[in-house]
């Protein structure tokens, strides 16, 4: 017979009074949504998953405002990294990608492209999820590698299939949607 388990939540560890602390500060309040998710490993793996924010900075040239994607730093993990971490990127120059994409079969040539989009000194290795990030039209993405889940996509033998009919069909790398305006 098998044994009934309780259903285990997960836990709200979102602490306003320590939110409110880097509240104004983008990058800090990035930092800190991304420790907490990566705090529990039932949602994500060591070294995995990515989150960013599409924020608002002053060029360093112009001192005018610009929308810049802060995502995860490649081979970052996301339960213990500080803001030194993200990959700051202009996200004009991201979108620019989308004209430069010659198909699936030469996807690791993007992968050369996310240094030319770097933001001031920064010199982060983004993520190679970076356009995922860049082209969702959230200001805010969240994107985490449970081991559930890649033990669920693995363990078939068409893994593509099978990941479609749970999830649905997801639009590739250049997109088909029309040009979005961010929020920032």
């Amino acid at each position: 017979m098998h044994e009934i388990q309780e259903t285990t939540y997960l836990k709200d560890l979102w602490n306003e009074d320590l939110a409110r602390e880097v509240r104004g500060d983008e990058l800090a309040l990035l930092r800190y949504r991304s420790n907490l998710l990566g705090a529990d490993l039932r949602i994500t793996n060591f070294g995995g998953g990515n989150t960013s924010s599409k924020i608002e900075l002053p060029d360093p040239f112009t001192g005018k405002p610009v929308c810049i994607l802060t995502v995860k730093g490649s081979g970052g993990d996301i339960g213990s990294i500080t803001e030194s971490g993200f990959a700051l990127l202009y996200l004009d120059r991201l979108e620019q990608l989308k004209k430069l994409y010659r198909g699936e079969k030469y996807e690791d040539e993007m992968v050369g492209y996310y240094p030319l989009s770097a933001f001031g000194q920064n010199r982060v290795a983004a993520s190679i999820d970076t356009p995922l990030h860049a082209f969702l039209p959230f200001s805010h993405v969240d994107h985490l590698h449970p081991d559930w889940a890649s033990r669920v996509q693995t363990a078939s033998a068409n893994s593509t299939s099978s990941t479609e009919n749970s999830i649905g069909k997801s639009s590739g790398f250049p997109g088909s949607a029309p040009a979005l305006s961010w929020p920032c």
